[in-house]
């Protein structure tokens, strides 16, 4: 059996998406309180210590939503059609942590080889080509970055694979394999064109319901708007690996 068309697995998508408005709003309201929490920490009128903690539960939150989206893709790789409820909060947090450890590691490290290289290269250069240098040093940070960024989802991929296991992220020939399986210009059209897409379809419909809406239309987007589309982009990924 082949991989599902891309056309079916986007209709599947924006169905699972809405498939319960309850855990819809659940994953709203976490997005929500961690941006109001957010931009609570720039007010001027706030001491240091309450700024702390508003810090504090923003990183809690944010770690609680990157464990639900990779929960989303653990049970789509397995075969749900179901949305995860938002329980044992103990093994959500331990892989949404999982999620920042492995995102910081995967980005840091082309960014520190590079940065030794560009260091090592500046010693021996004449600093009357250090524009040419930054101009070139950025494209190769940026094009680094954007590898890692396709590539990536195939990792998060494999990892689902393996029900979580944080070794099997750094299992390079299956991870290899995993892309062989999607198929790299599937990984690359997909993940890359979709993330452009929903961006765009974000800021116009918050844009536009802000502009409407005034009062409630600063929290339809964070409530409603943000997780349907956080939702809908992370069982996309998911289905591109199911047959």
């Amino acid at each position: 059996m082949g991989p599902i068309s891309l056309k079916d697995i986007i209709i599947d998508s924006l169905k699972y998406s809405a498939s319960d408005l309850k855990m819809l709003v659940v994953l709203g309201f976490v997005l929500l309180l961690a941006d109001t929490a957010d931009n609570l920490t720039y007010v001027g009128l706030l001491g240091d210590e309450i700024k702390f903690v508003l810090l504090g539960i923003v990183v809690f939150l944010t770690i609680l939503e990157a464990g639900y989206v990779f929960r989303i893709i653990l049970e789509t790789v397995q075969g749900s059609n179901k949305l995860p409820k938002f329980e044992n909060l103990k093994l959500m947090f331990v892989q949404g942590v999982t999620e920042f450890v492995l995102l910081i590691i995967y980005f840091s490290i082309p960014i520190l080889f590079f940065g030794v290289f560009y260091f090592n290269f500046l010693m021996s250069m004449d600093f009357n080509t250090l524009p040419l240098l930054n101009d070139i040093f950025i494209i190769i940070i940026l094009g680094f970055t954007v590898l890692v960024y396709v590539l990536f989802p195939a990792v998060l991929l494999h990892r689902a694979d393996s029900n979580g296991s944080f070794k099997s992220s750094f299992d390079f020939i299956m991870i290899y394999h995993k892309i062989r399986k999607v198929g790299l210009k599937r990984l690359v059209v997909v993940y890359l064109g979709l993330f452009i897409i929903v961006s765009i379809v974000k800021i116009v419909l918050t844009s536009t319901v802000a502009h409407n809406l005034p009062i409630i239309g600063e929290i339809i987007p964070d409530l409603i708007i943000a997780p349907y589309l956080l939702i809908f982009t992370t069982r996309v990924l998911g289905l591109i690996d199911v047959p």
